[in-house]
């Protein structure tokens, strides 16, 4: 459906567009999913109820339930709208880059500018109290980051990487992610998202050693050169 956006606005106190005469169809479903993120932001969803997006958007109540059956709703689009902008913003830093070490760094680049949509307040509370869509969230993130992985391991970045199972790698890397990448686990270290994503993939793709260290293969003893 064509939306035709009205010419002119009067502004809310909280700054938000409210329709003025001449406007035949708005965009409802932008501005209401807009102000849900923007105000859990600091209040998380939970707290966020249906009266408080009709005080900030200007939106009947009985317009907002025209447009969403319930607030749930309403959150799952929000969430929806996060993965296909990761989704496709991924999609164009992988295909920009040549390098397979770029490939990397762009897809989590895209990540990092996308997760400060979210903040860990809010994804405690789709993983609290909306489990279905929690899983969601990471079916999506865990077909994305075995798929870029997979096919940089198995042939595309031979020249830039070691040679590792890479089935082990994705399934270490994705554990990895369920456990740190977490509300929970954020919150409690008093952790950001941003620098929790960094640290994890720098250790994934940099080791901890100082020095290039193997193993033997007979005692599984480190082999220092």
């Amino acid at each position: 459906m064509q939306n035709i956006r009205p010419a002119s606005y009067d502004r809310l106190p909280n700054g938000y567009p409210k329709p003025t005469g001449g406007c035949i169809s708005i965009d409802y479903r932008q501005r209401i999913t807009a102000a849900l993120k923007d105000q859990a932001k600091e209040r998380g969803f939970s707290r966020v109820t249906v009266d408080d997006l009709v005080a900030v958007t200007g939106i009947s109540k009985r317009t907002i339930y025209r447009y969403f059956r319930s607030k749930e709703e309403i959150i799952v689009s929000v969430m929806e709208d996060l993965m296909c902008g990761i989704e496709k913003d991924t999609r164009k830093a992988v295909e920009a880059s040549v390098h397979p070490i770029e490939k990397i760094t762009g897809a989590i680049g895209v990540v990092l500018q996308n997760i400060t949509q979210i903040q860990p307040q809010a994804l405690h509370d789709v993983q609290k109290y909306y489990p279905q869509l929690w899983e969601s969230v990471e079916q999506f993130r865990a077909e994305k980051i075995q798929h870029i992985f997979e096919e940089l391991l198995m042939g595309n970045g031979e020249d830039c990487f070691r040679k590792v199972n890479p089935k082990i790698f994705t399934a270490a890397l994705l554990a990895g992610i369920r456990a740190v990448v977490n509300p929970n686990f954020i919150m409690e270290n008093n952790l950001s998202p941003e620098e929790t994503i960094q640290a994890l993939f720098d250790i994934f793709l940099n080791g901890i050693t100082v020095e290039k260290t193997e193993l033997n293969q007979e005692t599984g003893r480190s082999i220092l050169p």
